[in-house]
């Protein structure tokens, strides 16, 4: 048995399913592990007003990693933060301007687009306890803290096309990731799920070991290669089960129930 005392846990496709929806063996456990004494943290790439929702929901007191890791907050206050420099922020824009590619930005804790594609934004927002802000123009903004940046586009091939090019172009300088088969997410080189979860695990002073972290994406795998017990969902990616100690059944049977059962309960 692990001597668990962190469960770090994505949210969607991992805790919620597609309807944005916790099965009642998920919340069982997650309850359950919360009654142990275990600190049960989220870590996403929602922003900060479409997780914390989510966080009260599940019965959690603990603070919420977002932005794909750019942020730590609890209520008003913001524990860790890395922000996207100004100059890398409008780099983005104008590459997903060229190419044609919707593009969220996250700027200041507000969700702004220029293209207000309301197909995009009501798939994007569905669920999500998020509202968002039309400008004219991203050159109007003035960017303050740039949380970061996320494209869009429903053809596959050209997320991971633009991935690929776009990692080598920006090596060094900012981490590159996909969330869902359609969005590739930027962020600041150091804002990641695990450094963000580090922060933690050094402020309450856990061990790697100590850890346990479970995802279903990309975005999801320096989360998992930082804990000590690395859970991969039945729906995760092939790159994040490559990693994992054990993967589970999917979110539709309740896998991550099963996954707390076996190493925390």
């Amino acid at each position: 048995m692990n001597n668990i005392k962190l469960i770090v846990s994505d949210i969607d496709g991992t805790i919620l399913n597609e309807k944005c929806e916790c099965s009642l063996k998920v919340r069982a456990a997650l309850n359950a592990a919360v009654q142990k004494g275990i600190k049960v943290v989220l870590a996403t790439g929602r922003m900060f007003m479409g997780a914390d929702p989510v966080r009260a929901d599940l019965g959690l007191n603990t603070p919420v990693i977002c932005y794909q890791g750019a942020m730590v907050r609890q209520g008003d206050n913001i524990l860790y933060q890395n922000a996207v420099g100004h100059d890398l922020a409008r780099e983005i824009i104008d590459i997903s301007r060229n190419k044609g590619f919707h593009l969220n930005l996250y700027n200041n804790d507000t969700l702004i687009v220029e293209d207000d594609n309301k197909k995009y934004m009501e798939d994007y927002t569905k669920g999500r306890f998020t509202t968002y802000k039309a400008v004219k123009s991203f050159d109007d903004v003035a960017l303050g803290d740039v949380s970061k940046l996320l494209c869009i586009t429903y053809d596959e091939n050209e997320i991971i096309a633009l991935q690929k090019e776009l990692s080598e172009q920006y090596k060094g300088k900012l981490a590159i990731v996909r969330s869902h088969k359609y969005y590739l997410e930027f962020t600041d080189i150091n804002a990641t799920k695990g450094n963000a979860m580090n922060f933690l695990k050094e402020l309450w002073n856990i061990k790697k070991e100590e850890v346990f972290a479970s995802g279903d994406q990309d975005n999801d795998y320096d989360l998992l290669l930082n804990a000590g017990v690395k859970i991969a969902m039945g729906n995760a990616s092939e790159k994040l089960k490559s990693i994992a100690d054990y993967i589970c059944p999917t979110i539709h049977k309740d896998g991550l129930a099963a996954a707390i059962e076996r190493y925390v309960l």
